[in-house]
């Protein structure tokens, strides 16, 4: 399968180039169209052309049509450098992994212009989403952008009438691949043998394997098809109203969405599946006091209703996953419900009687934007100042109960006899609530010349400062300030420099140490107007582009106040006849007096291009260089009883390249594009406290990796005879049988122990690829989104799903591959970290694809709309990988993620 992924990836790259060799020009201008757009920066928007920083940038229209349950997971594939990896299905829970570049981090997320959370935005309510991704897209933002930004912009009024945008979609979504569970049949032979290897007798009879199934006495549960339902409903319903006079501006929208779980379980007392109910509201309002001020008050908010069993997700996909078939019926003849003494997880009775948890989370973000023009002292001068409030709560209650299980037996008269375990219980109530806020405020000058002749010039001056109080933890607020400054200047729309800086500061560190200056540069060359580029060349635009400058990264290691010695609980003891406790303090982590931010030294190095009024194409080299990164210096000895405090002694290097390589093509009748998007890095730890070793021991050392690496042991085969096993060094891991894992000596001691462990993986995809296509026609359009990662391995052995048996564990059909190792009941010899557990995670998902058809213009204005369009949307609803078991993103035990199909209708006034 993976030289067909290949293959695929090459053929696209190679179609989409040629597009440049027959492509004509026309009057049409699409690429200057684009080139001459303005794009949001931090602080601001500056015209495509004049931008020589590093950034990409998709529109909100375009995210629109993607996933509709979580705006995180409308991303794949679209922007440069951005990787977005999938998580848990679960409704209000399946939130994707984000990194920009390959940090190993979260990157800054603001949305206009303030810091926020993207998960529960819509949509419908965004103009575009920007990557900032070298240090002059970031410089503003001081020591919170090391690992990249993403800026997300949303809709504002214009003077027009009132234009209202209506969606509506509902569908149906079922869990992508899931790995089967062997039948009792084949469990009890395959126990029967793994007893044997063991050297114990058979557990199972002939007679009984072959009774599985035929009565209650000898249950065949398939778990996973008791409990998880075909499918279950999603939908989807917004309304969007825009428009506006010179005076006031608006955009208003109404979100709603509902997303039930999948769970068959129904208690109706309890309603205890899993479901989301969600009401996003948005208002962004502009009022032109006079015809030099302007007040903006914008307003959004979200609230949603999470419910789910008592049991955690974690609890029950455990159970469903791992229950023998074999092990109880789901309920007994009696109705009682199955299970045994040792094993009270019965996941059927966990959802239907165990009771149910709700979270009610919420949120109401305002804020203030004052800007006054002050063309009475120089044309082009402005100041503005915000204030943002925003506050969000959670508010949680559940019940939950303890209920009887029931073991069956034969009994007398052909009936049933019945061993009952744990007593019924009345219903435990429980309930929490908690809360965050964050103010800011903020001031700002800007200068924006008024052209003279060739020479253009762009100014900002920047204070802000927040006050964050974070959800369950101390009163004390979380304080930072930063005083910022831009200058932008282009000269005969040729030469383009800009200049950044920021002087930030946070309270986590100590005084004295508070602030850090963090600056960049950037230039451009637009050389495709320079005299030697012809009228009749087909380069339309062509812009060399380079930037340099230091970042920051205000990691929160270790809570509040790292540089403060904070003492814990130190256990206890008694004194007395009467035993009375003491109880002591005990230092907490030992202080770092010395500690600060990590700092970031990027460089970028990129060219745009556009050909032949068709053609864009974009390329970006990296260089991340991280100092100061925060790691515990073991090297240290623990002679305090302490824990060890985290330092700033590591190095980090993180580089790579991407491209974006799009064409567009609007003839009479057919349009199409295409837009392939390619992201690589490579990241490698040059320090990190470690004490290196040397000679027999090099392959433990973790400098020169990277931070995704997996560590492990190197299979160098398989044991064949009792004499192969005594001439091979020992292993630790229980006594080695015939067929069992042979691992590797690194160090040449004759036995197989943690120094033996060295780098056998990598977790983490470093080859991100997204091809966009889409095509318009008579009334018909189609849009698909192809997604792919490389270079990725998914790692096994931590997961019970690959180890029959142990721990009473089921058997999956991972068992029947022809080189899986010995079987046994409680050897861990072979389920080690190793090599063999290590499979390539490489794979291209289908994430969106899209049919539409819009009613005519004639028929439309005689329903005195604008634009009907009905549509039907596949999301994530194929993957092609060498990993066949589970889905590739998703290899543990949990909610799986979803596949997704949806009929929609858009309306527009």
């Amino acid at each position: 399968m993976r030289k067909y992924i290949n293959k695929i990836v090459l053929l696209v790259i190679s179609v989409l180039a040629s597009f440049c060799v027959w492509a004509q020009n026309d009057s049409l201008e699409v690429t200057e169209v684009n080139r001459n757009a303005d794009v949001n920066i931090a602080y601001g928007v500056q015209a495509k052309r004049n931008v020589s920083s590093s950034m990409s940038t998709v529109s909100g229209e375009e995210l629109s049509k993607g996933a509709v349950s979580n705006f995180g997971n409308t991303l794949y594939g679209k922007l440069a450098g951005l990787s977005v990896m999938q998580g848990s299905g679960e409704p209000g829970y399946n939130v994707p992994t984000l990194r920009i570049r390959g940090a190993n981090g979260d990157p800054l997320v603001m949305i206009d212009g303030f810091e926020r959370e993207l998960t529960y935005l819509n949509p419908e309510e965004v103009e575009s989403v920007s990557v900032l991704k070298d240090a002059a897209a970031v410089a503003l933002y001081g020591m919170k952008a090391a690992n990249g930004a993403i800026l997300i912009t949303t809709k504002r009024g214009k003077i027009e009438n009132n234009k209202i945008d209506i969606s509506i979609q509902s569908g149906l979504q079922s869990p992508t691949n899931t790995i089967d569970i062997l039948g009792s049949r084949d469990y009890m032979t395959l126990y029967n043998q793994a007893a044997t290897n063991d050297g114990l007798s058979a557990k199972y009879s002939d007679a009984d394997i072959a009774a599985a199934g035929s009565s209650p006495l000898y249950p065949d549960v398939d778990w996973y098809d008791q409990v998880v339902k075909n499918s279950s409903n999603i939908s989807r319903a917004n309304v969007g109203i825009q428009g506006g006079s010179d005076f006031i501006q608006y955009f208003v929208n109404v979100g709603f969405l509902y997303n039930n779980g999948i769970y068959k379980p129904e208690n109706p007392d309890m309603k205890a599946n899993a479901n989301l109910t969600q009401l996003n509201l948005r208002s962004n309002i502009d009022i032109n006091i006079s015809s030099s001020t302007k007040f903006s008050m914008d307003l959004s908010g979200m609230m949603n209703n999470n419910t789910f069993p008592s049991y955690s997700a974690s609890e029950i996909w455990t159970a469903i996953m791992t229950l023998p078939p074999n092990a109880f019926n789901v309920t007994n003849p009696n109705g009682s419900y199955g299970g045994t003494s040792l094993l009270l997880n019965n996941p059927y009775a966990m959802i239907e009687y165990g009771g149910r948890n709700s979270s009610v989370n919420s949120f109401l973000n305002a804020g203030f934007t004052l800007t006054q023009k002050l063309d009475f002292i120089a044309e082009g001068l402005a100041a503005g100042v915000s204030y943002v409030l925003d506050n969000g709560s959670v508010n949680s209650d559940g019940n939950w109960r303890y209920f009887p299980y029931s073991q069956i037996a034969s009994g007398s008269n052909g009936d049933y006899s019945y061993y009952s375990y744990r007593e019924d219980s009345p219903y435990n109530v429980w309930s929490n609530a908690s809360s965050t806020r964050n103010n800011v405020f903020s001031a700002n000058i800007t200068y924006d010349m008024v052209t003279e002749g060739d020479n253009d010039l762009s100014v900002i001056l920047r204070y802000q400062g927040d006050k964050e109080y974070r959800e369950n933890t101390d009163l004390s607020p979380y304080l930072t300030n930063n005083y910022a400054a831009r200058v932008q200047y282009a000269h005969a729309n040729k030469y383009l420099l800009e200049a950044s800086a920021s002087y930030f500061g946070s309270d986590q560190y100590a005084d004295g140490d508070k602030y850090g200056f963090f600056p960049s540069v950037s230039a451009g060359w637009v050389f495709s107007n320079e005299d030697f580029i012809g009228e009749d060349s087909n380069i339309n635009f062509g812009k060399l582009r380079a930037s340099y400058g230091i970042t920051g990264l205000n990691r929160y290691v270790n809570g509040r106040y790292p540089f403060r010695q904070f003492y814990v609980d130190g256990g206890s003891f008694p004194i007395g006849t009467g035993w009375d406790m003491i109880y002591g303090i005990q230092p907490g982590m030992l202080a770092n007096s010395d500690i600060q931010w990590e700092i970031s030294k990027k460089l970028n190095i990129g060219i745009d291009l556009e050909m032949f009024d068709h053609l864009t194409f974009g390329f970006d080299y990296f260089q991340d260089k991280r100092s100061d990164v925060l790691y515990i210096d073991y090297n240290h000895p623990s002679v305090t009883g302490a824990d060890l405090p985290y330092e700033n002694i590591g190095k980090l290097t993180n580089s790579g390249f991407e491209f974006e390589l799009g064409y567009t093509s609007r003839e009479k009748e057919l349009k199409w594009h295409s837009n392939l998007v390619f992201s690589y890095f490579n990241n490698t730890i040059d320090e990190m406290g470690e004490s290196l070793n040397g000679g027999d021991l090099e392959h433990l050392n973790k400098t020169g990796n990277s931070v995704s690496t997996v560590y492990g042991y190197e299979v160098v085969g398989t044991f064949e005879s009792e004499s192969d096993i005594q001439s091979s060094p020992t292993q630790t891991f229980g006594t080695p049988r015939v067929g069992d894992l042979k691992y590797a000596d690194l160090n040449n001691d004759q036995v197989i122990d943690s120094r033996d462990m060295t780098a056998i993986g990598d977790n983490i995809g470093n080859i991100d690829v997204g091809l966009n296509l889409g095509f318009e026609y008579k009334g018909f359009d189609l849009e698909a989104m192809l997604q792919g990662q490389f270079n990725r391995d998914v790692v096994l052995s931590d997961s019970e799903l690959y180890q029959p048996f142990l721990t009473g564990n089921a058997a999956t059909e991972i068992v029947n591959e022809s080189d899986f190792p010995t079987l046994s009941l409680t050897n861990t010899n072979n389920y080690q970290a190793s090599s063999y557990w290590v499979r390539k995670g490489d794979f291209i998902k289908l994430r969106n694809i899209e049919l539409g058809y819009s009613l005519s213009e004639n028929i439309t204005n005689r329903l005195g709309m604008e634009k009907v369009r009905f549509f039907v949307r596949g999301v994530n609803v194929l993957t092609l990988s060498d990993w066949d078991y589970t889905d590739p993103e998703y290899i543990g035990i949990g909610y799986p993620p979803m596949k997704s199909y949806f009929l929609g209708l858009n309306l527009n006034f």
